[in-house]
């Protein structure tokens, strides 16, 4: 599988823990609360409308795409493009109905099973794989991403630094360097210094903070109905998550950074109702996904077998084929393509327009030598989703196994401008160099491989080599030293920020 290839997380490393602390902090400095019910409004700010953070948007992008290659670095990212491609697209779904092009939105999957998503600068939002699991409908995940949304287009973020900002200056430099002890070995160390530097911001925050959360209600709601899901959803995700805390001796992560009074759920009620109500079926897409995220999680396989196939037995499924599809990929995972292939070849007759299950088929093919079927497969899906970055990814992996490295080439270069700053793709281009030999164009791909992921020192080193290599070539010397000083200022921009 593509997710293999791309370096999946390592579920057993020692750094798992404090790249946890890491995502913690985060969620914990981007924070909101709830206060008293405000009155309902209709008309709120646009981003950027009437709001003075003294914070530029360049800068909360800058920002923004440091915290990105911390994650990335950490190796926490779900490796299957094909649930990020998921999440991407409830993105699309919210972007008509946020006014501003300021910025783009950026859903991705982080692979923890914390009940959990939150939103940093930049515009991205994380997606733990536990909320996508614990939710029971489409509409439920769709209004926890709303609210986060929320807090992106009003600028929650930017206004509580420009609150702070003055009672404790703090470098986020600062902040991922204390991460940082406790990754290499001093833990001890690391978790206190990031406590420390942290604490003070978060403390400061919080009474200036508990409108946001409201506020992200509101408009959260507002962008559920119009972008077609349940407005009722808000409500009920929250109902949900406060009754966990009954059950549990330790509440969703999401309650630690966004506790649920039940003054806020009827708050929900009340705005929901205010909308007509309308139908909101869950795609089958939101069960596929789920589907594989169940396969990922590190259980016996055998055991995920048989479990999958005591529900279709007993019937005990939201959905039938998603069902299928779960037992379908557990086969493959547990080297059964073979037996794996009739099923899907039945899903692909009963649903031959979803892309989830063709994808699935060709992984299938791929497992067990039919690469020219599967990568036949792929070739086809790409016509009708030109832009689906899940089977961009796949079909240049197959290219490569298939050695047709600069068939891959062509197609990652035509979609690097788009995703320039996804690892996965400049490792496949790196592999794909690495197949034709061609040794300068290899370390580019993977100086901007580290790059990508925060290890600068790496990086620039991969540059260097690459300048060994292209000496005869001026003007591509006088490209990659360009590219060169572009990272050094990143770099440089990186540390002189100030929270």
């Amino acid at each position: 599988m593509l997710c293999q290839l791309l370096n999946p997380f390592n579920w057993k490393s020692p750094v798992r823990r404090y790249i946890s602390v890491f995502l913690f902090f985060l969620q914990t400095l981007f924070a909101s609360y709830p206060g008293q019910t405000l009155p309902i409004e209709t008309n709120f700010p646009e981003l950027g409308e009437h709001i003075d953070t003294g914070l530029s948007t360049q800068t909360e992008r800058l920002i923004g795409n440091m915290i990105m290659q911390k994650i990335y670095g950490s190796d926490f990212i779900i490796a299957d493009p094909v649930v990020n491609e998921y999440l991407q697209g409830l993105a699309i779904k919210f972007t008509p109905h946020i006014h501003t092009n300021d910025f783009k939105l950026h859903f991705f999957g982080v692979n923890t099973p914390e009940l959990n998503a939150f939103a940093f600068f930049g515009a991205h939002v994380a997606v733990h794989s536990g909320l996508i699991l614990a939710v029971t409908n489409e509409s439920e995940l769709a209004a926890v991403l709303a609210h986060e949304t929320a807090h992106i287009t009003q600028r929650h973020l930017a206004r509580i630094v420009a609150a702070s900002r003055q009672m404790m200056p703090l470098t986020f430099a600062e902040v991922l360097a204390a991460i940082a002890v406790g990754a290499l070995g001093a833990p001890d160390a690391g978790v206190h210094l990031a406590t420390a530097a942290l604490a003070g911001h978060v403390q400061q925050m919080i009474n200036f903070t508990r409108e946001h959360e409201q506020e992200a209600d509101r408009i959260g709601i507002q962008l559920l109905a119009a972008s077609k899901f349940d407005p009722a959803a808000m409500a009920s995700v929250f109902q949900r998550m406060k009754k966990q805390v009954y059950y549990h001796e330790i509440p969703p992560e999401y309650l630690l950074t966004h506790p649920v009074f039940d003054s806020r759920i009827a708050d929900a009620q009340n705005r929901a109702e205010s909308f007509p109500y309308q139908q909101a079926p869950d795609s089958l897409q939101f069960h596929l996904v789920r589907a594989r995220l169940e396969v990922a999680k590190e259980e016996n396989t055998t055991k995920k077998i048989n479990r999958f196939k005591d529900q279709l037995v007993s019937g005990r499924y939201a959905n039938k084929a998603a069902m299928q599809y779960g037992h379908a990929l557990a086969l493959v995972k547990n080297q059964q393509a073979k037996t794996a292939i009739p099923i899907l070849k039945e899903l692909t007759t009963l649903y031959p327009n979803n892309w989830m299950i063709e994808f699935g088929m060709a992984e299938a093919e791929a497992s067990v030598g039919l690469l020219p079927q599967a990568l036949n497969r792929i070739k086809h899906l790409l016509k009708d989703h030109p832009v689906n970055y899940a089977i961009v990814l796949q079909y240049a992996a197959f290219l490569i196994q298939n050695s047709q490295a600069n068939e891959a080439v062509r197609l990652l270069l035509a979609h690097r401008k788009a995703h320039a700053e996804d690892p996965a793709l400049h490792q496949l281009l790196a592999k794909a160099y690495s197949q034709l030999n061609q040794a300068t164009q290899l370390h580019r791909s993977q100086a901007e491989w580290h790059f990508a992921r925060g290890e600068f020192k790496e990086a620039l080193q991969q540059l260097e080599l690459t300048l060994e290599h292209c000496q005869e070539d001026k003007k591509l010397v006088a490209e990659i030293q360009k590219r060169k000083e572009t990272m050094q200022d990143i770099i440089k921009r990186q540390r002189e920020i100030k929270l």
